[in-house]
């Protein structure tokens, strides 16, 4: 189906962005002295809906209004954002789908129909505060997904190299490197970095050993700010 509304086009651009999937519950304090945090940055995102532009335009205003209230005071608590956003369709809409990603921990077919019922009550059945495990808790590993990825065949499936020219990335490759990660790290979690990157940024060397640390070669003029690595950067 999804070839039949691709054929005959053409790709004209590209980009990637990793999505924050935490949720109402995941989301950290707001504020610190002289600084707040808004939109995604905060994890507003709507994650039944995948939306959150809304969100981050809406706390950007509230954002605007408690920092210019606390500046008439000669004050840098900026606290009375928190409050703001909690009363606002921000606060509102993100605590109606607090629990709509943890069923899915059960799996798509037991967790699925509980997702929708949430959805279908606005959090209401099942309620309460459902749990979720730490992402940094799980051990990494290699399995055999990889094997089943389609090679690109320049027309519907793309690599990463060519997506990345696409973007229109202009980094300079005299640039300095922005990315701050140790690049001694087990086989395990450079294969994670490697697959979870869309933009070939960690890249592991052919002769790399296939058991214990590899030596990660970061190709950071590649990178395209999509978050993905900040999501999981430890064993």
């Amino acid at each position: 189906m999804v070839r039949e509304i691709l054929e005959g086009g053409e790709r004209v651009s590209w980009g990637a962005k990793a999505i924050p999937a935490g949720g109402y519950w995941a989301m950290p304090k707001l504020t610190m002295p002289g600084a707040v945090l808004v939109g995604d940055g905060a994890g507003m995102v709507n994650l039944a809906a995948l939306k959150g532009v809304h969100y981050a335009i809406k706390a950007g205003a509230l954002a605007a209004e408690s920092i210019y209230a606390a500046l008439k005071r000669d004050s840098v608590d900026f606290s009375s954002y928190e409050d703001t956003v909690e009363e606002s369709v921000i606060g509102t809409d993100l605590y109606e789908q607090r629990n709509t990603r943890q069923p899915f921990q059960m799996g798509l077919l037991r967790g699925g129909p509980l997702v929708n019922l949430m959805i279908a009550t606005k959090g209401r059945f099942p309620g309460g505060r459902w749990k979720i495990h730490r992402n940094d808790a799980k051990p990494m590993f290699i399995g055999k997904t990889k094997n089943g990825y389609p090679k690109p065949d320049g027309k519907y499936i793309f690599d990463k190299l060519s997506s990345v020219f696409i973007s229109g990335n202009a980094t300079r490759d005299d640039a300095p490197n922005h990315i701050r990660v140790q690049t001694n790290v087990p086989r395990e979690l450079a294969e994670t970095w490697a697959w979870m990157c869309p933009a070939g940024v960690y890249e592991i060397p052919e002769d790399a050993p296939e058991h214990g640390d590899v030596d990660v070669i970061v190709n950071y003029t590649n990178c395209v700010q999509c978050g993905a690595i900040t999501a999981k950067v430890g064993a």
